[in-house]
C-alpha cells in the first residue's frame, strides 16, 4: 500500500504546483489525478482558449493589413489547422508538466479518488480501481464542474460546455451563448472573429456583472460593434434540440434557432468524494477553509475552485503555495510567515477583444465600502503606443480612498490589459497610495503610461487628458 507524507487529490494548477513546491521543500508527496496533469486550465480551459485567442487576433489583424500600410489581404480560415495548433500548444505544456514530475520523482496515481477514511494518524484514500493510498496530510484540489440549468442540459452535442466547444474541430454557423460571464464573453469574442454568428443571452441586466459597470458597458459596446448580438435581461425558458440544432424559447416569448448552444452559466465545486464519517464542513456547496486553507478536518486542506473563494487558476496556485508552506511548518518546524490572502487583490482577466482586466474593488463597491472615493481615468486614445498600434479603444480606471489615499481598485479595458493589470495588483497588494506615480518612472512609449496618467488623474494632473 503506497504511503506518503502528503497526498494531493487533483492535478490542476493548484494541485500540481503544490506538489512541486512540497518536493522543493523535500517533503514526500504524491498526486491522484484521473486525467492528465494540468486539470481543466491546461487541458480544456485557460491554455487552449488562449491559443485560440492568438489565432483569432492574428486573423483579425491580417484582414486589417491595409490599415498598417500593406496591400489588402483576404486570408482564408482553415479551422482544422487552428484546432491542431491549439492541441499542440496544450500537448507541449501538459507534457512539460509531466516531465517535471518525472524528473522530480513525484508519483502520479492516474486513477479517480472516490473515498476517504480517517486513520489513527492521517487518512486512507481509495480509488475507483481499488488502490489504497495512505497519507498524513491531504490536499483537496478537485476543482469544479460546469453548471447546468434545469431546463437546459449539457449533452456535448447540441448543448456544449466550455470543454465540449473546445473539442469541436469544425466551427458551427451559428452559436447561442447562454451566460454573459467571463467564459461566455471570451468564446463570443473568439468565435465571432472566426465568422460564427454569435448571440449572447444573459439573464442579468448586463454582461460581466461582477466587473466595474462603466468598464463592462464599454466592452459590451465593443463586442456589439464587432457583430456579436447581446441580449440582456432575458432567461432561457426551454431548449428543443435535435440533429439540426436547437430552438431556444426566451422569457420574452421569442424563439431563436442556432446550430449549437454553449451553456456558460458558471461552475460548481466538485465535492464528489465519499467520506467514511464526517467530511469537511461545507459552506454554500463549497468546502469551508480558514486563512491557511485548512478545512474542519485535522490535516486536510482545500484549494482552488473547490473552495469557491475566487475560482481562478492563479487563486488555486497561490492557495497551494500557502498550503505547502504551512505543511512545511508542521513537518520541518520552519516558521510559517506567509501573509493572509486578500482575495480582492487577486487580478481578474477576461480575454476578449479588447481585453478586460481588474483588481480590487469596482467603483460601486468602493463607494459602498469606503464612502468617499476618488476616481481617475485615462483613455487609450490619448496614449502614443496605443495610437501606433491602432489599438485606441479602451481606458484605465483607478479608484482610491479619499480618507487615506490608499489605492483600492484598478480596471483596464484595452490591448494587453491582462498583462498591465499586474502593476495594479502589485500596487494594491503593497498598500500603495494614490501618489505612487510620483515615485515611479514609467517607460515611454508604452501602454503602461495609461496607468500612470490614470493615477495622476486622481489628482486632476494627467498631462495628456483634457
Amino acid at each position: 500500500m503506497p504511503e506518503h507524507k502528503v497526498l494531493i487529490i487533483g492535478g490542476g494548477p493548484g494541485g500540481f504546483e503544490t506538489a512541486i513546491r512540497l518536493n522543493q521543500y523535500g517533503i514526500d508527496c504524491a498526486v491522484v489525478e484521473m486525467e492528465r496533469l494540468g486539470g481543466v486550465c491546461l487541458n480544456w480551459g485557460c491554455i487552449p482558449t488562449k491559443a485560440l485567442v492568438k489565432s483569432s487576433e492574428l486573423y483579425t489583424e491580417m484582414k486589417s493589413a491595409a490599415a498598417y500600410g500593406f496591400p489588402p489581404v483576404d486570408p482564408r480560415l482553415d479551422y482544422s489547422l487552428v484546432f491542431e495548433r491549439k492541441n499542440a500548444v496544450v500537448e507541449q505544456l501538459v507534457g512539460g508538466v509531466e516531465h517535471l514530475f518525472r524528473k522530480r520523482g513525484i508519483p502520479v496515481i492516474r486513477e479517480k479518488a472516490i473515498s476517504v477514511s480517517a486513520l489513527d494518524k492521517g487518512y486512507e484514500v481509495v480509488t475507483a480501481a481499488g488502490t489504497a493510498i495512505r497519507a498524513e496530510y491531504l490536499v483537496l484540489a478537485t476543482g469544479s464542474l460546469p453548471k447546468e440549468l434545469p431546463q437546459v442540459k449539457i449533452d456535448e452535442h447540441a448543448v456544449l460546455s466550455s470543454t465540449g466547444i473546445l473539442a469541436l474541430d469544425k466551427l458551427p454557423n451559428s452559436l447561442a451563448i447562454v451566460g454573459g460571464g467571463v467564459i461566455g464573453c471570451e468564446f463570443a469574442s473568439i468565435l465571432n472573429s472566426f465568422g460564427v454568428q454569435v448571440t449572447v443571452i444573459e439573464f442579468l441586466p448586463r454582461i460581466l456583472a461582477t466587473e466595474d459597470e462603466e468598464i463592462g458597458k464599454r466592452l459590451s459596446l465593443a463586442l456589439k460593434k464587432a457583430g456579436i448580438k447581446i441580449l440582456t435581461g432575458l432567461g432561457v425558458e426551454s431548449a428543443a434540440c435535435g440533429d439540426q440544432g436547437c430552438e431556444l424559447s426566451l422569457s420574452d416569448g421569442s424563439r431563436l434557432s442556432f446550430e449549437k448552444v454553449l451553456l456558460s452559466v458558471g461552475r460548481v465545486p466538485r465535492c464528489d468524494l465519499e467520506w467514511a464519517g464526517n467530511g469537511p464542513q461545507l459552506e454554500r456547496g463549497a468546502v469551508a477553509i480558514d486563512d491557511k486553507m485548512r478545512t474542519s478536518l485535522n490535516g486536510v486542506y482545500a484549494i482552488g475552485d473547490l473552495t469557491a473563494k475566487l475560482p481562478l487558476a492563479h487563486t488555486a496556485t497561490k492557495q497551494g503555495m500557502m498550503v505547502a508552506a504551512h505543511i512545511r511548518s508542521q513537518v520541518q518546524g520552519v516558521e510559517y510567515t506567509h501573509p493572509n490572502l486578500d482575495y480582492a487583490n487577486i487580478p481578474r482577466c477576461t480575454f476578449t477583444y479588447p481585453e478586460l482586466a481588474s483588481v480590487g474593488y469596482t467603483e460601486t463597491e468602493a463607494r459602498e465600502k469606503f464612502g468617499n472615493i476618488k476616481v481617475g481615468k485615462f483613455p487609450y486614445s490619448a496614449n502614443g503606443k496605443a495610437l501606433a498600434m491602432s489599438s485606441t479603444y479602451g481606458m484605465v480606471k483607478t479608484v482610491s480612498r479619499t480618507d487615506d489615499s490608499t489605492l483600492v481598485g484598478m480596471h483596464i479595458l484595452g490591448h494587453s490589459a491582462a498583462e498591465l493589470i499586474a502593476q495594479g495588483a502589485l500596487m494594491l497588494s503593497l498598500g500603495a497610495k494614490d501618489d505612487v506615480a510620483q515615485a515611479v518612472t514609467f517607460a515611454h512609449p508604452t501602454l503602461s503610461e495609461t496607468i500612470k496618467e490614470s493615477l495622476e488623474d486622481l489628482h486632476s494632473l494627467a498631462i495628456n487628458k483634457i
